[in-house]
């Protein structure tokens, strides 16, 4: 099977699939996110500052595991390595239910996260194996909406659950999606054909290479800016509204799915312009560099608002206006690794800049926590995630990531050696 022989009801369900597989990802990381301060926060006794450190426990176990993730899957292909990393995350998440304690707590909110770092980087070669590239980033954000789709469904399913049947209900219901998509990538994903996968030249690009070429330090310190930013609204917006605004637990269902539902939109709208752009002959670079810098701009200055707006309303909607910014950029960011990467290597680049994205984005919920320990509101982790966005996320992809309108080759290792060079005698 290549491009050319892969037919449209194929091509729809594949792009299906990868969506479903974030939106259960994400669901099976915000579950924690709602139960958590209700339960372990108010009931249990946990501080802030503990339950940040659950829910970035996930985030260090998920970074450190990328870097292996992404040669796993160029090695044994999506067919093994992504239903793999969803079925070791979906039991974890169902083993949750039944404790909260918080070692146990720990360690299977590490293993949720070893299981879904193979997600992203096996996603990335199914993308680049079943789309070109004027239908890239379409997908690609549809796939990245689909974790959007995951925080949307998965924080009132969460708090119904919480509210109706308890803690272990919450867990063990959420875990069980994953069997679901176990089910339907059986019966449609088709492995390519095997000579197109294994013919590499003995002068291909290979991993040790990759963190020689400075579009890779971009993509991934840019990654770093782009993840704190969103995975603090991920994991704290039920938290924010619960603590900081006083809601409910089914007003910060409600509420709370809200910021997630209009970036899921902005997420898909973002890819299907920059497609259109390219296909009208813009080049890779500017239509990619522009939704990365323009997004992440616009969610600093959102960000830095909502968080000395006094009214809930408008607080509320400032903050929405921000996700909906940097879900603009969700598509073209994550296009980057797809669009240079030889086909051979697409997973261990994409694992790269997540793994860079996560060394960042991993320490947002539990900086969050403790600043918010610290200074008793939301104000300062806020205006600190705003500044992360601007300084890594804005520089990195504006500044860092070099030309994406061709594949990386051995030849760009020269170039980037000599203006280094250049740099350093001026």
């Amino acid at each position: 099977m290549n491009l050319k022989e892969t037919s449209a009801a194929y091509r729809w369900n594949i792009m299906l699939l990868l969506a479903a597989s974030q939106a259960i990802a994400y669901i099976d990381r915000v579950n924690l996110s709602v139960a958590g301060p209700e339960e372990l926060v108010k009931v249990q006794g946990y501080t802030p500052t503990d339950l940040g450190f659950l829910l970035s426990v996930f985030s260090w176990a998920f970074t450190a595991s990328l870097l292996l993730a992404g040669p796993f899957a160029d090695w044994a292909r999506p067919r093994l390595s992504f239903p793999l990393g969803v079925g070791v995350w979906s039991f974890a998440t169902a083993l949750c239910s039944v404790t909260t304690a918080f070692a146990p707590l720990a360690m299977l909110r590490a293993f949720v996260g070893i299981g879904e770092s193979t997600m992203i980087p096996s996603g990335a070669r199914v993308i680049r194996e079943t789309f070109d590239l004027k239908r890239r980033a379409l997908v690609v954000g549809t796939f990245f909406a689909g974790n959007k789709v995951g925080l949307t469904l998965g924080i009132p399913l969460s708090a119904v659950l919480l509210h109706n049947w308890g803690w272990s209900a919450v867990f063990y219901i959420t875990g069980a999606l994953g069997l679901m998509w176990l089910a339907w990538w059986k019966a449609v994903y088709r492995v390519p054909a095997k000579e197109a996968e294994t013919q590499v030249g003995a002068d291909a690009i290979r991993w040790r290479h990759l963190l020689k070429y400075r579009t890779t330090w971009g993509v991934m310190l840019g990654q770093a800016g782009y993840l704190y930013i969103y995975y603090m609204f991920a994991t704290w917006i039920p938290g924010y509204l619960s603590l900081e605004r006083n809601m409910s637990v089914l007003d910060t269902g409600i509420v709370g799915m809200l910021p997630f539902l209009i970036g899921t939109a902005a997420v898909v709208f973002g890819g299907w312009a920059a497609d259109r752009l390219i296909a009208g002959g813009a080049r890779v670079t500017v239509v990619r560099k522009g939704f990365a810098v323009g997004g992440l701009l616009g969610a600093t200055v959102l960000t830095i608002a909502g968080a000395y707006a006094a009214d809930t309303v408008l607080a509320v909607g400032l903050l929405t206006l921000a996700v909906a910014s940097f879900s603009l950029s969700t598509a073209s960011v994550n296009s980057m690794p797809i669009d240079v990467a030889p086909p051979h290597i697409v997973s261990s680049l994409t694992s790269l800049q997540n793994f860079g994205g996560n060394v960042g984005g991993s320490f947002a919920p539990i900086v969050t926590g403790a600043l918010l320990t610290a200074t008793g509101d939301f104000t300062v982790p806020l205006l600190v995630g705003a500044g992360v966005a601007l300084v890594l996320g804005c520089g990195s992809y504006g500044f860092i990531v070099g030309n994406l309108d061709r594949e990386l080759t051995k030849d760009d290792l020269a170039s980037d050696a000599a203006a280094e060079g250049r740099a350093a005698t001026a």
